[in-house]
């Protein structure tokens, strides 16, 4: 009985991970329809889909994909998988999706939707796998909160059904770190083999997971042993050993794959070099000469480094946890509200574990990769960052897990000085960052005016410096985010670095154009312009001024906008209708550009 007692919560992990397959099956079946062979999935998504139907809620709906896996990598991921000739084939993709795909077209009768069910088993595996990690990093319940968690989020199930690769590596990503975490505790030959045979397969399903198999290893090198059991303590030659045979096990199985893309390409890294090319083409680069990722990066660091370090840390610690969070919506809407601030407290409390180091470790080197191309092309999709969630979701579950303790406790689990001198430090550093983040914007700009580059300040969520007094908040309307200006002189700052003409555009709107036909244009003091307002409701208005070299100053500079009438927002119509109806409002502002 006490064996039985002992493995429940395992039961219970593999009940989630059915519950999160229900709802997916749901999904799949409203999304592409249902089968009618091979006999198995004729079961599965006419009689099985039905009964799942019943699990999704009431406000979620699923629309049907006309044109399925078509305009987008999936497909491509199936005629790779067909033409597929050995596992350790020189490829752009590496082998583990494309394996599992071709598994799929064998079990399903070589359908196209073999590629969905080999994304939607990474989905399930990301949510068995986040289980064992909170398990092992928390406690038996943290984990299973954390994995139904990832079974119920909508944004998780909708991407799991259309057959892409970022599940399967949401799922290794996790896996890894769990056996990272295993081995750490616990070193022994077993867990040896474990983490390398878990490491080599994350590498293959995409080898960017060297970023964070690497800094795992090494943090296993440099940190203490800290079991969570009463085990006898492994000598650090043995550890030494068991470690060398998984940094063995992993070699054995990436380096075929490395092997043959260097005998093919010349390249062993081909499949994450070969998408430099993708990236400059959106950049507006017409240069198809092979460029490694490494050099991209660090030509891009090269010209334009604040630029990229803006880009580096906002990928890092600001897109990823922004972005997620709203797929609770449909189950509560203050479900993610609540993860949203727990995560962000248990983000703080691993700063003080040494496990939860090793979590912060693994979830700012996995998005590295990511980290300084979300801004180009598809780079910022949703997917990218996916494997990030499970580790947010522990945090939150974290902070749950630390509250019940010190409620069961009655007491703080460290003195009340020391829990007082930590909030304080996290605090100080949450400060420096967020100044640190809405500074960067100007500091952007100054460099590219600097390189001679036309740069657009526009209204937006980081525009503080540029637009700082009387001006509503950032609002988007339609596909333009704008400020409506709340005075009778409205100054928008901005940076300039030589004391030379310059020309710049700006692009507002009255708010009321029948009442409202001339603004004045003050430039550092000086009217620089009298405008004529013009109205189109389909293009925001742009007027072209130049600045003269004499009025320039060698730093920070200001346009200031004085609409000859000002308006109630109340009687501007219901564009405004956000506004405090007796608020006089004058022009609505979208960005002001300074040209090359």
């Amino acid at each position: 009985m006490s064996r039985l007692r002992g493995r429940w919560p395992l039961a219970a992990a593999l009940l989630i991970t059915i519950f999160g397959a229900l709802l997916r099956l749901d999904a799949f079946t409203q999304r592409y329809g249902t089968l009618d062979r091979p006999a198995w999935a004729k079961v599965v998504t006419h009689d099985v889909a039905a009964a799942a139907a019943h699990v999704r809620p009431s406000a979620v709906h699923w629309n049907r994909e006309p044109r399925p896996y078509v305009g987008g990598d999936p497909i491509a991921y199936l005629k790779y998988a067909r033409e597929m000739t050995s596992f350790y084939q020189p490829h752009v993709r590496e082998p583990v999706f494309l394996a599992t795909i071709r598994a799929g077209l064998w079990a399903l009768d070589g359908q196209d939707v073999a590629v969905s069910l080999a994304s939607i088993l990474g989905s399930l595996l990301a949510i068995f796998a986040t289980y064992l990690l909170g398990a092992a990093l928390i406690s038996p319940a943290a984990g299973l909160a954390a994995a139904a968690l990832m079974a119920i989020e909508y944004e998780n199930i909708a991407w799991a059904v259309d057959g892409w690769r970022d599940d399967l590596f949401t799922g290794m990503f996790v896996l890894t770190a769990w056996a990272i975490l295993r081995f750490r505790d616990r070193a022994s030959f077993g867990n040896g083999l474990l983490l390398g045979a878990v490491a080599g397969a994350a590498c293959l399903t995409r080898i960017t997971s060297l970023s964070f198999v690497a800094p795992g290893l090494l943090w296993i090198v440099l940190s203490r042993p800290e079991a969570r059991t009463s085990a006898p303590a492994v000598p650090w030659r043995a550890r030494a050993a068991y470690l060398a045979a998984a940094i063995a096990i992993m070699s054995a199985i990436v380096a075929p794959y490395l092997i043959s893309c260097a005998i093919a390409t010349g390249d062993p890294l081909f499949s994450i070099n070969d998408h430099t090319a993708y990236y400059r083409f959106a950049e507006g680069v017409r240069d198809d000469s092979h460029l490694s990722a490494t050099d991209y990066i660090r030509k891009k660091v090269a010209a334009r480094p604040i630029a990229m370090i803006d880009v580096g840390s906002t990928g890092v610690f600001v897109r990823p946890f922004e972005r997620k969070w709203s797929g609770f919506d449909p189950w509560s809407v203050m479900l993610g509200r609540v993860l949203w601030v727990t995560a962000l407290a248990g983000l703080a409390i691993w700063i003080f574990q040494s496990r939860g180091r090793l979590m912060l470790l693994m979830l700012v080197t996995a998005l590295v990769p990511y980290a300084f191309t979300w801004n180009l092309g598809g780079g910022g999709e949703w997917r990218f960052t996916m494997h990030a969630y499970p580790i947010y979701l522990l945090a939150a579950v974290q902070t749950g897990a630390s509250l019940w303790t010190a409620i069961r406790a009655r007491r703080l689990p460290l003195p009340a000085l020391v829990t007082a001198r930590r909030a304080a430090a996290v605090a100080a550093v949450a400060v420096a960052a967020s100044a640190a983040y809405l500074s960067l914007p100007w500091f952007v700009a100054r460099e590219a005016i600097a390189s001679g580059e036309a740069v657009t300040i526009g209204a937006g969520e980081r525009d503080r410096l540029f637009y700082r007094r009387n001006w509503s908040e950032p609002r988007t309307d339609g596909n333009v985010t704008v400020r409506v200006s709340e005075a009778e002189r409205t100054a928008v700052h901005f940076p300039l670095t030589q004391k030379r003409p310059y020309d710049v555009i700006l692009r507002m709107d009255p708010v009321q154009p029948e009442a409202q036909q001339r603004l004045t244009v003050l430039f550092n003091s000086q009217v620089v312009g009298r405008l004529q307002l013009s109205w189109n409701p389909e293009r925001v208005g742009s007027y072209r001024l130049a600045l003269p070299a004499d009025w320039v100053k060698t730093g920070s500079n200001e346009i200031v906008l004085v609409p000859e009438t000002m308006v109630a927002a109340g009687a501007a119509g219901p564009r405004f209708a956000w506004l405090d109806p007796a608020k006089k409002v004058g022009v609505r502002f979208w960005y002001v550009r300074v040209l090359e």
